[in-house]
């Protein structure tokens, strides 16, 4: 662990100071504004976008500045730490990382939800043989109305 990880873990949320030490475990410097961006990717519930972090950041004093914040993410979401979500919009969502995974967009609300048997397993297997890929990835995300917006919509 880094010094300066250690010297501030106590005063961290259990959930800052995991992520802060899987980065510090894949080799990058836990600094203040990456533990920033932590607190701020861990204080959301469900996706949140960049902007959405500069503004909570924002908020309380503690922004490293946008240009920081969109390294930061970048860098957590190449570490698996961080799910990118696309968007309808062309504005790319977060969610802290559990894996593979896929997401429901509410394109009224926002709301997500989150599913991890995509089905797609035996359509990768297909085009591997029929292609000669080798599929090392795969994005499913749908979007629609969730149930509360649902029922507003009447």
């Amino acid at each position: 662990m880094s010094r300066y990880l250690e010297s501030r873990r106590e005063a961290l949320p259990p959930a800052v100071a995991n992520l802060a030490e899987q980065l510090a475990e894949a080799g990058y410097k836990v600094t203040g504004p990456r533990l920033a961006v932590l607190k701020a990717a861990t204080a959301h519930q469900g996706a949140f976008s960049v902007h959405e972090l500069e503004q909570w950041l924002t908020a309380r004093g503690e922004s490293p500045g946008i240009a920081s914040i969109f390294r930061t993410v970048r860098l957590l979401s190449d570490l698996n730490l961080l799910q990118r979500i696309h968007g309808l919009d062309e504005c790319h969502r977060y969610s802290l990382s559990a894996g593979h995974g896929h997401h429901l967009v509410c394109t009224r609300c926002g709301a997500m939800e989150r599913f991890d048997d995509c089905g797609v397993q035996s359509l990768v297997q297909q085009l591997e043989q029929r292609t000669g890929f080798r599929i090392s990835a795969h994005l499913v995300e749908m979007f629609g109305l969730c149930p509360r917006c649902l029922a507003v919509a009447g």
